[in-house]
């Protein structure tokens, strides 16, 4: 239940620096099925190689940004780095998902 708890939060944490706020939270609670690897979001079934893409996305974006010698590009570093560990948590507990 703890990680339960602490996906939770990473999740949540991810919505509010988006804009989201609680919304998000209470939406987010057990809508990734680790059987498929889909996530179910506001009723529609997003595939597992979406999911692999998006957590290549903010990798990439992360890699780009983290090197900038400006605080604002750190920053949105920061934001990209949250949402690849959530997805990696949400998939696999953190270990990262497979390509």
């Amino acid at each position: 239940m703890a990680d339960n708890t602490g996906r939770e939060a990473l999740i949540h944490s991810l919505a509010q620096s988006m804009g989201m706020g609680d919304a998000q939270k209470k939406s987010a609670i057990g809508k990734y099925n680790a059987e498929t690897g889909t996530i179910v979001s506001n009723g529609r079934v997003i595939s597992n190689a979406t999911v692999v893409q998006a957590k290549n996305y903010f990798t990439a974006q992360y890699n780009k940004l983290a090197e900038m010698d400006d605080e604002g590009a750190k920053q949105m570093a920061t934001l990209y780095e949250v949402a690849m560990e959530a997805i990696g948590i949400m998939v696999d507990g953190g270990r990262g998902i497979s390509d």
